[in-house]
């Protein structure tokens, strides 16, 4: 293949390319096999017509336009990696020759990034805060560690104390009359969670295990059903089930239960060690963004809107696939909102225009510093990522789509060019006292899996014939957290 390109007025590439004779014969072979497999001709099995019969059948352009579909966008994506053009839209192809025997020509005008004028880039200087890991953070996380292994027990006592996980059956009465979503059985409930409207949880505390109990409660005037705010009701509860939560002791023993390491001493140790290797990662990737942020922020160009327009649709999908992993239908979610999805893209237009900032200008920075991206490189990352993957050889052929190999390609540009910047930056570490990020999380390696008391429990609602309705007593209508211990 051959290319040149040539530079046009408002930020465009006029690109002409050639490719040789022989690879458009082979497409065009190639197109003759995959028309014989798809047609079929009377008197011949599918795939077994010959080239002449195709071409009479379905005209020869057919088969020019068959091989053009494979040919054309190799040749452009290599074009533009070869002329190191950074597109910003869908090229406009036109004087395309094409026949047999003969090299395939063609044109392309592209749009391509507008110029940045840089500010400084560097010497930039940049502060690197990393949390101090503290006594506190290493107690919390042990504490997560005890609720992870607590088991659920049938205590000696029979009635129901504070903190106690019970299952009860219930049903409601407003006037003397059963309301839908009032009743339940073998309902799953840690008491004092605070799952079920105020005032109930509280009055299962002193019941005796086996014994009805009366239970009177008002909805409250924010209620999710509308015509019970406000309403008083009586509800007969019988408790069927008592478990306590047991917590293991947090000595020696227990280090050994729940880690590689012998005592509860090394234990606290290898917790430190795991939490200040997070916290320098954590460290490390705020100062990258803050460095990042603040070359971008010195820097001017004028965002074209179609890069602002693409990156929009993109966090616009982003948002809806977050809301569908937290089980909310997307169209559900706008419809309660009262939002639309040009509501959703003016909110995101901020970070939108961010996003395609930060790209231009360190994709300038990249151009003027001469940091590149090699073929061999790029190739060297599709086998990596390819060998991760469990199916390689389908994992192969999509990355080495031309589109998915320009990503690639842009994304590791970025990369090189985030290095140089912390490489050049003047970066000062400083150590500050722990925010908590321990208590939220960590990267402590033990075995966490366990059954939860209420994880075959669902909301009360549906078809289930133990149940009336939606949930009335749930503030929310829906399920509340796990408890996190085992029986």
């Amino acid at each position: 293949m051959r290319a040149t390109a040539e530079k046009l007025e408002n930020n465009k590439v006029a690109l002409t390319i050639e490719i040789e004779a022989e690879k458009v014969d082979a497409a065009l072979d190639r197109a003759y096999r995959k028309l014989a497999r798809d047609v079929t001709i009377p008197g011949f099995r599918k795939g077994r017509a010959p080239r002449k019969v195709i071409e009479a059948r379905l005209g020869k352009q057919a088969l020019y336009d068959e091989a053009l579909e494979e040919l054309i966008p190799a040749a452009y994506f290599q074009a533009i990696e070869q002329e190191d053009i950074d597109p910003i839209d869908q090229p406009s192809l036109t004087d395309v020759e094409i026949e047999e025997g003969k090299p395939l020509r063609f044109k392309a005008e592209v749009a391509v990034a507008p110029e940045v004028q840089l500010g400084e880039y560097k010497g930039v200087r940049v502060e690197k805060l990393v949390e101090r890991v503290e006594e506190k953070d290493i107690d919390h996380i042990l504490w997560h560690l005890q609720e992870d292994h607590a088991e659920l027990v049938t205590p000696e006592r029979t009635t129901v104390q504070q903190g106690d996980f019970v299952r009860i059956d219930f049903e409601g009465f407003i006037d003397g009359a059963p309301f839908q979503g009032g009743a339940a059985r073998d309902y799953a409930l840690q008491v004092g969670s605070g799952r079920l409207i105020q005032g109930f949880e509280e009055q299962l505390v002193g019941v005796e295990v086996g014994t009805e109990t009366e239970i009177k409660v008002t909805f409250p005037d924010d209620h999710h059903a509308e015509e019970l705010r406000g309403k008083e009701a009586l509800f007969k509860v019988r408790v069927t089930d008592l478990k306590e939560k047991r917590v293991p002791e947090l000595d020696d023993e227990f280090a050994k239960d729940v880690s590689n390491v012998e005592t509860l001493a090394e234990l606290r140790e290898e917790i430190r060690k795991d939490m200040e290797a997070a916290a320098e990662r954590r460290a490390t990737n705020e100062m990258r963004q803050r460095l990042v942020e603040m070359v971008r922020d010195q820097a001017q160009v004028e965002l074209p809107e179609n890069l602002v327009e693409q990156e929009l649709v993109d966090l616009v999908n982003e948002f809806g696939r977050d809301l569908a992993r937290m089980g909310i239908d997307p169209e559900a979610y706008l419809k309660r909102s009262g939002k639309s999805v040009d509501d959703l893209k003016q909110e995101f237009r901020p970070e939108a225009e961010a996003r395609v900032k930060t790209e231009l200008v360190l994709k300038a920075i990249a151009k003027r510093e001469g940091i590149t991206v090699s073929r061999e490189e790029v190739q060297a990352k599709i086998d990596e990522l390819a060998a991760a993957d469990r199916d390689s050889e389908a994992a192969r052929r999509r990355l080495e789509e031309p589109e998915r190999r320009l990503a690639i390609r842009t994304s590791m540009l970025l990369d090189k060019t985030v290095e140089f910047l912390v490489e050049h930056a003047q970066v000062e570490v400083k150590e500050i006292p722990s925010q908590g990020h321990g208590h939220h999380h960590h990267d402590h390696d033990h075995d966490h899996s366990h059954d939860h008391a209420e994880d075959d429990q669902e909301p009360v609602a549906g078809d289930d014939p133990q149940r009336e309705g939606d949930s009335a007593i749930e503030p929310g209508g829906s399920q509340g957290k796990d408890d996190g211990a085992k029986e």
